[in-house]
């Protein structure tokens, strides 16, 4: 069986309303001004800490921690139920799924939000973990995050990544893992190949129809809800 990990945001829902929503309701109330849609989804796959750092008037980290606090709140409160999933995400995983295979969402999220967007969408009980980033323990980036689940031995090299930015394949060579890379999400084909990732897909249907050809075991789970 194999190990499959795979980025949220841009790979499985796209959150780009969401933030737009929460970051601009936080720059109303601190009277800041308001990153403009491209910068919020060129920011994407990066801790949204570092783009709020970026806004005048943010040198003072005592303001920092205000805003992004905010931001965190709004983001629960109000942000989770404007994410929007990607056609085909639900079949696909439910397919790796049944098939026995060992599937990690890994993203710099906290992961209380994380699992929240994944609930909401009927995908928390297709995963065996789900795993955030951790600014206090210096998890910021995707490669903070899978180096250190590497080192605790649970995310063993020769598995697969999936996701839509440079990050995502720098973080699957760095840890022995197969990088693919999806272009429906906020990563272009050029940011990818870039960063070295050979196997590219445009859609979520194209993905899938590339994983029933590289694993064909047979299904031997049952299916899986919210009433489990």
């Amino acid at each position: 069986m194999a190990l499959i990990c795979f980025d949220l945001d841009g790979t499985l829902v796209d959150p780009l309303q969401a933030m737009n929503h929460c970051l601009r309701k936080t720059c109303e109330g601190f009277g800041l001004p308001c990153p403009t849609p491209a910068q919020v989804a060129a920011s994407i796959g990066r801790p949204v800490a570092e783009l709020l750092a970026t806004l005048p008037g943010m040198d003072d980290p005592i303001r920092q921690a205000g805003v992004l606090e905010r931001y965190r709140c709004l983001f629960q409160e109000e942000g989770i139920v404007l994410h929007r999933i990607y056609d085909g995400v639900l079949l696909m995983l439910t397919r790796l799924r049944h098939q026995g295979h060992g599937l990690y969402a890994v993203t710099v999220k906290p992961v209380r939000q994380a699992r929240r967007v994944l609930h909401q969408f009927d995908l928390l009980l297709a995963f065996e973990e789900v795993f955030g980033g951790e600014p206090e323990a210096g998890l910021r980036t995707k490669g903070e995050v899978i180096a250190h689940l590497r080192g605790q031995g649970i995310l063993q090299p020769g598995g697969f990544l999936v996701g839509d930015r440079a990050e995502d394949v720098r973080a699957a060579d760095a840890n022995g893992l197969t990088p693919i890379g999806v272009t429906y999400g906020f990563g272009s084909r050029e940011e990818l190949r870039a960063a070295g990732c050979e196997r590219l897909f445009d859609s979520v249907t194209a993905l899938d129809d590339w994983f029933k050809e590289k694993l064909q075991q047979p299904e031997i789970r049952d299916s899986f809800s919210h009433s489990e």
